[in-house]
């Protein structure tokens, strides 16, 4: 087939990145059988095909199957009849040579798809950082970390799968949404990411956190939002979910000091936080502090800490710990990202209501891309003190973009204690006893709040949040201490 099918322009990339030959076996193949088109039309688009002409011919083979009409050599000769780079390939006769090659109705469908898809990948991999490599030989004042920001997100925008259109009929989609129910209750099929030891979060998100979904842990300043990320992370690693924590805030080690004092936490017995920080550690913490970190083996758990990050960076560290947990037989399950306001876009001069909706939207194309789930904190806005009753509300995400549209789950992070502790009345002030009462009901407790569950139904957990230890517990923590004790 070779000899039909020639360019007529030049490659801007070397020629194994391309298979022409196999573009026009894909055609042949899906005119001789159109019921094939439903076996690629979701893995492949019209952009992926390095010659313009058989993108061309192949948008137009799915878009008439798609119509309901046969897509045949005759119906395509009509449509093309004046397209003047098949009419320098033969014209309509080149379409019937596309149906009269050998082996192709022996060809796999899908195989043949995800090679060109691939191909297409590798093209624009290559065109990215042809592109960078001029950009840097132009920028030579630039800043190293610019350079690197530009490599990073070249890189990234590369690997985006194009998102293409996928339909089915409702009765198909009826026999595999029943199919996929039954495995999971039976099951025989993956039940999502459950954070095992930690109850509460799984009745928030829904049962259990899905692959390809954000989950955004949202409160105000001093609220736990960290503290509670961590103890998950924690949790889930321990539970032998893959885990990335990526800090945005916080050195590895300031990290690390806190996930020390929560993994060594016993209530009435443990150092503090502020005594891990000094040291300061008794014999029990000693005995704890050797059987953590023997745990801590078992632990596919990963930290990253990043002064700035932008969405090609984050979507390169991402795929690098996959491959790193890979390589050692282990998945990446779950991202944690602290905190969403300090992750930047790849473009550049955007208002900053712009760059956080183009934030979240990549995100969440990362996440369905890379099939993991992933945890972003925010920031809440001032609105939230204005008020009487300041537990959130998704109104106050509303001016973050499109963050409350593109999140699957939304958390609200609520500490009434915080606010109590900075309204205490004077001494002899008739509401003081009140305050008192308020002030000991909600000590050490942190409201999870489930303002958006888009697989599962809203709810509302109060767990218990040590802040001197920087621990967070589920609500049955006590009564299962007492049973174990």
């Amino acid at each position: 087939m070779s000899a039909v099918v020639k360019r007529i322009e030049a490659p801007a990339y070397p020629a194994r990145l391309a298979s022409i030959d196999t573009e026009a076996a894909m055609h042949g193949m899906l005119m001789l059988d159109n019921r094939r088109v439903d076996m690629v039309a979701d893995m492949l688009a019209p952009e992926d095909f390095a010659e313009p002409l058989n993108g061309r011919i192949y948008g137009r083979i799915v878009e008439l199957v798609s119509l309901g009409r046969q897509a045949t050599t005759v119906n395509l000769k009509d449509d093309f009849a004046e397209d003047p780079q098949l009419l320098e390939l033969g014209g309509p006769g080149f379409l019937v040579q596309l149906t009269n090659a050998q082996g192709i109705l022996i060809l796999n469908p899908r195989d043949t798809a995800k090679h060109l898809a691939e191909l297409a990948t590798k093209r624009r991999l290559y065109a990215e950082l042809l592109r960078v490599a001029d950009e840097i030989g132009e920028s030579i004042d630039d800043p190293v970390e610019s350079l690197v920001d530009s490599v990073d997100g070249a890189m990234s925008q590369a690997l985006q799968r194009q998102e293409v259109a996928k339909s089915v009929s409702i009765e198909r989609a009826w026999d595999t949404t029943l199919q996929q129910i039954e495995d999971e209750a039976n099951g025989r099929a993956p039940q999502g990411l459950k954070v095992n030891g930690f109850d509460d979060w799984n009745r928030l998100v829904g049962g259990s956190m899905r692959r390809g979904e954000v989950i955004i842990l949202a409160g105000r300043p001093s609220m736990g939002k960290t503290a509670v990320a961590l103890s998950t992370s924690l949790a889930a690693a321990r539970a032998g979910l893959g885990t990335l924590f990526v800090s945005l805030e916080m050195s590895v080690e300031e990290l690390m000091k806190r996930a020390i004092a929560d993994l060594i936490f016993d209530y009435g017995k443990s150092a503090s936080f502020d005594q891990v920080k000094k040291g300061q550690f008794n014999h029990f913490d000693k005995e704890r502090l050797a059987g953590v970190r023997a745990a801590l083996r078992e632990y596919p758990m990963t930290i990253r800490q990043e002064a700035g990050l932008k969405l090609g960076r984050l979507a390169m560290l991402i795929r690098r710990t996959k491959r790193q947990m890979a390589a050692k037989g282990r998945q990446l399950d779950i991202v944690f990202v602290d905190y969403l306001g300090l992750v930047k876009s790849d473009q550049r001069a955007q208002k900053r209501y712009e760059e956080v909706s183009e934030v979240s939207r990549t995100i969440k194309q990362i996440a369905r891309e890379l099939d993991v789930a992933i945890i972003m904190l925010a920031q809440l806005n001032r609105e939230v003190e204005k008020r009487e009753d300041k537990r959130p509300q998704l109104s106050d995400l509303r001016d973050s973009g499109e963050i409350e549209q593109d999140a699957d789950t939304v958390i609200f992070v609520y500490r009434e204690q915080y606010y109590l502790e900075r309204s205490e009345p004077r001494e002899g002030d008739k509401k003081r006893v009140e305050w008192q009462i308020a002030l000991d009901a909600c000590r050490d407790k942190v409201e999870l709040i489930s303002a958006k569950v888009r697989n599962g139904a809203i709810t509302k957990r109060e767990c218990n949040f040590f802040a001197t230890h920087q621990a967070v517990r589920g609500s049955d923590y006590f009564s299962s201490r007492r049973r174990d004790d």
